[in-house]
């Protein structure tokens, strides 16, 4: 009887900042990290005409109104070149963000179970995971597309290390 109240009582709690930090992750890696990427693929082939149109009559309506230049005018531009490349590389962009998502939630996973492989797992696949969009849409548009989402990639992976002394 003894031995059990020891164990429990060396057993160690996972701390709320931890548990805040894994929901969260499981939100951003699961929600969107793994859901996004599946309806945009199931949802692509009809909204991608829409969308092209939508774009193009907004690039005419600047080009009419004399704005060929300018940041709203090259956002719509970049927009146009990630829907087309996206077009083009659907099925391994979604591939490749869905097997991304499955290994962040498993190091997620491990991180809640406090298993410093998970932070280490968790932190190597979310660096890489940044680059699917500068690898299949290009350098320039992938870039804006990495500045957006790195910033809580980065923040995480460091509010992560911060705790690794709570894990094993």
């Amino acid at each position: 009887m003894e031995d059990n109240i020891t164990q429990v009582v060396q057993t160690k709690k996972r701390p709320t900042f931890i548990t805040v930090l894994c929901i969260l992750s499981l939100i951003g890696s699961g929600g969107f990290g793994l859901l996004q990427p599946l309806y945009q693929f199931a949802t692509f082939e009809k909204s991608y005409p829409e969308k092209l149109e939508q774009i193009e009559k907004g690039l005419e309506q600047m080009e009419d109104a004399g704005m060929e230049s300018g940041f709203l005018y090259d956002m719509a531009v970049n927009g146009q070149i990630a829907l087309e490349k996206t077009a083009e590389n659907l099925v391994p962009m979604t591939a490749a963000n869905v097997v991304f998502a499955l290994f962040s939630l498993f190091g997620v996973f491990l991180m809640f179970k406090l298993k410093k492989n998970g932070f280490y797992l968790y932190s190597v696949v979310n660096l890489f995971w940044m680059l699917v969009p500068v690898y299949f849409i290009g350098m320039e548009v992938g870039m804006m597309t990495l500045a957006m989402g790195g910033g809580f990639t980065i923040l995480f992976i460091i509010l992560y290390a911060v705790n690794l002394k709570h894990m094993k």
